[in-house]
């Protein structure tokens, strides 16, 4: 799962990758990016890559009719055979720029802790994703073994060198995802400070001190 994460430093981390951007030019740094919140995502256009600002959440036009629906934040890897994930899979591909993420723990008093994230040894990371109209959604599957103690999910993580194939529509998104190279993560605990979508600051990732 993912339920929270940052952008920072996007120009800078993502020039090798795109050239434009479009919409606001001014890039904030958010280290607390929520469901329903923007967040920039890369789309891929005719004439090159580029950063654009989308709504995170997904709320299909099908979902009108069911009471109590949730938006989709996530979607889950196993569920892109069903209709209306193909659909979008085949021609709404984006890769979300993400400098951390935030997981919660889960503990036997039923207390959660939530651990802060990050690539080992890389500033930013790439999330697979799919949008629709001005929405979009994050892919996720099961944690990696390394991580798993955590969470039970995690993002779906492109390496920076199969972009390119999952821009592809020509490459079935499920061959392009499990093919891709398990990333080394290096995560700690931060502070409960994160919960609130209304704090955000860069004092957020900083570990918890004992």
């Amino acid at each position: 799962m993912c339920g929270r994460f940052a952008q920072t430093n996007l120009i800078k981390s993502t020039s090798d990758i795109v050239k434009t951007v479009i919409g606001d030019n001014k890039i904030i740094d958010n280290y607390n990016i929520s469901p329903g919140n923007q967040a920039a995502v890369i789309k891929k256009f005719t004439n090159g890559k580029a950063l654009e600002f989308l709504i995170w959440s997904i709320t299909p036009d099908w979902s009108t009719s069911i009471e109590n629906f949730k938006p989709l934040h996530n979607t889950r890897i196993e569920s892109l055979d069903k209709p209306y994930f193909k659909k979008i899979a085949n021609k709404n591909r984006i890769i979300i720029p993400c400098s951390y993420y935030y997981e919660w723990k889960k503990y036997e008093d039923n207390k959660k802790k939530p651990y802060c994230f990050k690539i080992a040894d890389e500033p930013v990371m790439f999330f697979c994703g799919l949008y629709d109209k001005n929405q979009f959604s994050i892919i996720t599957k099961e944690a990696e073994p390394n991580n798993s103690n955590i969470h039970h999910r995690q993002p779906v993580i492109i390496n920076k060198s199969k972009i390119n194939d999952f821009f592809n529509l020509k490459f079935k998104i499920l061959d392009v995802l499990t093919s891709i190279k398990p990333p080394k993560f290096k995560y700690w605990e931060i502070s409960t400070n994160i919960n609130n979508p209304k704090n955000n600051n860069k004092e957020l990732i900083n570990p918890l001190s004992n």
